[in-house]
């Protein structure tokens, strides 16, 4: 951030550093530029000027290329004998009164520790830091060659890494400046000693060069044990990892992005600040540069209070897009980790003493309100609330590339992960371990998984695989898996003609896809399909919503305005129907409602309906009230209805035609009689069929009773039992057809005569009248023992045969005539009518006997057997 205007941004990463305690500034000859002292450039001229020796091209050439210890070292060879002035002039060039010791005194503020002490670097030979740093409180010095261990706990010092002018000049002191390129071969090259106090410098601290140029020799020794502490951390397994250096860099009006390049390529982090080009190198040209220092200085003595003072001040000035400065001031104080000045502006005692609403969007954008923690720092939550260090940090998965949550974005190690993933994807595994850890892959994943591959590195995929992996990496998916906010379900009352609640609600009922591995794959060979290895069920977005919408559907005064949600609960029925036909478990034949949801109309079978049935429940009771209301609009809704494909929107038409009375009467015939009466036979719209012969065909014109009969005469579909000797076919048919002619006598409806003779036959043939219980309307009865009536013609030496039969081999020779053999076998042995109903399931066995005897077989095989030990124990 910029802390005074105009001046150079500081990363905030430098700015916690320093908080921190672990920067350190490494400063050249340019911070005594100010104070009257040249630098090593000039340094040099004025020593060639103190020291005439003839002429030669090395000379020059040296100080053109910048080569000063190499100059030094020519001049000092041509000294001979007395080769040691060359350093007293040193000496006496940097001992003069300096001009201002503002620079040093800025840099030395920054340099204090929290105890008083100092830490500091500078490789210039003059003694200003300590003059400056006198004025204020002593500080310890140490100079090379004797250099410490450059550690937080072994180190509070001003360092002259390249030798330190002694108070009273001798040759045994000036001897340890490192002022030649012999003395820069000793340092970094034979003995190493500033080369290897670098290297474990910047193991252990933050450096930020001031002073220094690309062209500073100086810079380049540096730079070059940098390069070798990059290596030389790269190479060795224990030891710290090397962190890169910054440098406070100068550019002028044109060089800006050139001056970064060059620094960038160093391996070191430029901090531009602006030089107006003709003062460079002029006194107080680097005003930008200290004056930073000094506010870097103020804001850091305030420790945490500074950042709560700054956000405050910040804060409470209008917002204004183009005031970048203070923006980027308000952004540091604000990401502190402890959050103290996001709680000062929680805490401020009037509107007027913290930010407008006008910085919502400022603090949105630059991720303040995205904060969330990594799970390292949950399970360093987790130690501290259990204290138990070693429990609390234990390794485990805590599921950040499953659970959905974007927000949170991979390193390079668990990126890398999911890539890698994309070669098991046509493994069941890890469709499992997905669904097991929170069932939404990472965006990371999923853009993995849409990139195009050019089968290069994906897995081939079958159909159904390629289907199931759509489903878990499209948006749809995730945005439907995601939590919902759970106070919802805890409003006493809702008023759905006002728009927001009707919109809320809504939401929290809309369908979503639950996918689980089966729990059957155990049993060998039981699923053939892929789809056949998980269990897909629809569920409410919010769970816990299914209370409430039992209790609107049954309570008459939580209802108000429902009528007006029946087309969005249409969409939402059919949005679930559409997830599961995604996945092959439903189809515009068969969706296994009858099954699932027993009735449409009340009942005592629908009982144990929850989540999506209890949806379609709350659609029904919606087309109640619309038809009380506008029996025109909900004369639409049941045509909508009708329109659909699913089994379940035909039984909805069949309800609703049945209470719209005459206006339907012709559109429910040609539903009944469409697609070779398709619908009349279903085993889906069983319930509904049948409540509709019962209670409505009576009203109708006999032309329409007579076309509906003569459909009934015909019979199901032969196709459906392709499969069945024709004696039993035909036998099997006539039994149905007395069942349904049953069904409308019952309801009152006058045959034909030619009907009525058919029928006459056919009863006197069976001896068939419906049960009052209404059981025979059902797919599956849940109740007292519903005995087969028909059970003529089985041999009493198929029964054990059938017994011994595996689940497969019943399905492949299943005849209707058996469903008698499933219910006993159901009672002695549930788990093998199980097997033999989820193989038919996966073979798409379409057989209303097989489906209806099996199962209510099964619920009074769970009858009999009463609560097991574990739930009697639950009860109890």
């Amino acid at each position: 951030m910029q802390l005074i205007p105009e001046g150079p941004n500081i990363p905030e990463a430098l700015l916690n550093a320093h908080a921190d305690g672990t920067v350190v500034f490494f400063c050249g000859a340019g911070v005594s530029l100010d104070a009257g002292y040249p630098l090593f450039g000039g340094l040099v001229k004025e020593l060639e000027k103190r020291n005439p020796i003839s002429s030669t091209p090395e000379l020059q050439e040296a100080i053109d290329r910048w080569d000063y210890d190499f100059a030094l070292s020519i001049i000092q060879r041509k000294l001979g004998k007395n080769a040691v002035k060359l350093r007293h002039d040193t000496a006496d060039i940097l001992s003069r009164r300096p001009k201002t010791l503002k620079n040093h005194t800025s840099v030395l503020r920054l340099s204090r520790l929290r105890d008083g002490s100092c830490r500091l670097i500078t490789t210039n030979f003059d003694r200003l830091f300590i003059k400056a740093a006198k004025k204020r409180a002593p500080v310890n010095v140490d100079s090379a060659p004797k250099l410490p261990v450059p550690k937080a706990d072994r180190w509070d010092s001003i360092l002259h890494l390249h030798g330190l002018l002694p108070a009273r000049p001798n040759d045994l002191e000036l001897g340890n400046l490192v002022l030649t390129s012999a003395d820069f071969g000793e340092a970094y090259v034979t003995d190493s000693y500033c080369s290897r106090f670098v290297v474990e410098l910047l193991r252990n601290f933050t450096v930020v060069f001031i002073g220094y140029s690309l062209n500073d020799r100086i810079m380049r020794y540096l730079l070059d044990a940098i390069s070798y502490s990059e290596k030389f951390f790269e190479e060795t397994e224990n030891g710290g990892h090397f962190k890169k250096p910054y440098a406070f860099v100068e550019h002028n009006e044109n060089d800006k992005e050139e001056v970064v390049r060059r620094w960038d390529l160093k391996e070191v982090t430029p901090i531009p600040y602006f030089v107006e080009g003709e003062f460079r190198r002029k006194r107080g040209s680097h005003h930008r540069l200290y004056n930073t220092l000094d506010a870097w200085a103020d804001l850091a003595s305030g420790g945490q209070n500074a950042r709560i003072t700054l956000a405050l001040n910040e804060a409470t000035k209008p917002f204004q897009s183009e005031d970048i400065f203070g923006q980027e001031r308000l952004l540091w104080a604000l990401r502190d980790e402890n959050g103290k000045a996001a709680e000062a502006l929680a805490k401020a005692e009037t509107r007027d003493q913290t930010a407008s609403i006008d910085w919502l969007p400022f603090f949105a954008k630059h991720g303040l309100l995205d904060q969330v923690y990594s799970p390292s720092e949950l399970q360093e939550l987790s130690a501290q609330r259990e204290r138990d260090a070693e429990k609390g940090l234990e390794q485990r998965y805590l599921g950040s590339a499953t659970n959905g949550n974007g927000i949170s974005r991979l390193k390079p190690v668990s990126a890398n992960l999911l890539r890698w993933m994309q070669w098991h994807l046509d493994t069941v595994e890890l469709v499992d371990w997905v669904l097991k850890n929170g069932a939404v892959p990472h965006p990371e994943f999923s853009r993995e998984y849409g990139r195009p591959q050019g089968g290069a590195t994906r897995v081939s995929l079958s159909g159904d695989q390629k289907r199931l992996w759509d489903i878990l990496t499209s948006d749809a998916y995730a945005q439907s898996q995601l939590p919902a906010s759970y106070w919802f379900d805890l409003r006493e009352s809702l008023d759905f003609q006002n728009p927001f609640d009707a919109l809320e609600f809504l939401t929290h009922v809309a369908p979503k896809l639950e996918i689980k591995p089966s729990i059957y794959r155990e049993f060998e060979g039981l699923s053939e399909t892929y789809f056949g290895q998980f269990e897909f069920k629809v569920k409410l977005h919010n769970h816990q919503m299914d209370y409430q919408v039992g209790q609107i559907v049954s309570t008459p005064a939580l209802q108000k305005g429902l009528e007006g949600l029946c087309e969005p609960l249409s969409q939402l029925v059919k949005s679930g129907l559409d997830w599961l036909a995604l996945v092959e478990k439903v189809s515009d034949e068969q969706d296994l409602s009858g099954y699932s949801i027993p009735s449409i109309s009340p009942h005592t079978q629908n009982e144990f309906v929850r989540d999506f049935g209890q949806l379609v429940f709350l659609l029904r009771t919606a087309f109640d009230k619309r038809l009380a209301s506008d029996a025109e609009g909900a004369n639409r809704i049941a045509g909508y209805w009708a329109q659909q494909s699913y089994p379940l929107f035909k039984r909805l038409f069949l309800y609703a035609a049945n209470n719209c009375g005459s206006a339907q009467d012709h559109s429910a015939l040609n539903l009944l009689l469409e697609d070779g009466a398709q619908w009349l036979w279903a085993l889906d719209t069983t319930r509904e069929v049948n409540v509709y012969l019962r209670e409505r065909v009576k009203h109708w014109k006999a032309s329409d009773v007579s076309r509906l009969c003569s459909a009934v005469l015909r019979g199901p579909n032969r196709q459906r039992y392709r499969d069945m000797p024709n004696n039993d076919w035909r036998e099997l048919r006539d039994w149905i057809i007395t069942k349904y002619l049953s069904k409308l006598e019952q309801g009152g409806v006058v045959f034909p005569p030619k009907v009525a003779s058919r029928f006459s036959f056919l009863k006197a043939k069976f001896r068939y009248s419906p049960p009052k219980d209404q059981s025979d309307e059902f797919v599956i009865y849940s109740g007292s023992a519903r005995f087969v009536e028909r059970d003529e013609g089985i041999e009493p030496a198929a029964v054990p045969d059938f017994l011994r039969m595996t689940a497969g081999e019943r399905v492949d020779n299943w005849k209707s005539d058996q469903s008698h053999m499933l219910q006993q076998l159901a009672l002695s042995n549930p788990s093998a009518v199980l097997e033999t109903l989820e193989e038919g399931l996966e073979k798409n066995l379409d057989d209303e006997d097989f489906w209806s005897e099996g199962i209510s077989g099964l619920a009074r095989a769970i009858e009999n057997a009463g609560p097991s030990p574990t739930e009697a124990a639950s009860d109890d």
